[in-house]
């Protein structure tokens, strides 16, 4: 009896840490005013269960105005220093575009980490034709 019990709460572990590994993440890129700036903003959200059904629970959203042609960063989440920093997400945005009046793809990644340890990767890539 006390073998059935173990392997069942070593299931359930797995289960349970299979949902805490996973993230939904959303990206938009919007012209401003006249298209000489853009804005991306990113929605991050960790995949939870409550209630025996999967919900979304917002980590990020991080929003960066950008330039055609210049690449932008943007971190959000405790610095290394922070004594709850390895327990805590943090989000690092990239995104670069091609020069003004060009054609070609904009790309934006999106790294989650617990800490220092990635949990999570995303890759967007957009055609552009700004000619």
């Amino acid at each position: 009896m006390k073998n059935r019990i173990a392997i069942l709460i070593a299931s359930l572990t797995a289960v349970s840490s299979t949902f805490a590994a996973s993230y939904s993440t959303e990206a938009t890129i919007t012209p401003l005013k006249g298209k000489t700036q853009y804005e991306a903003v990113v929605r991050v959200s960790q995949l939870v269960e409550r209630d025996g059904k999967v919900a979304e629970e917002l980590i990020a959203q991080p929003k960066i105005t950008f330039l055609p042609g210049s690449p932008a960063s943007l971190y959000s989440g405790l610095q290394p220093s922070n004594p709850n920093y390895q327990n805590e997400d943090n989000v690092s945005v990239d995104v670069s575009w091609p020069t003004a009046g060009e054609g070609g793809f904009a790309l934006c990644a999106v790294t989650v980490k617990r800490g220092d340890k990635v949990v999570s990767k995303s890759r967007m890539k957009v055609k552009v034709d700004d000619k």
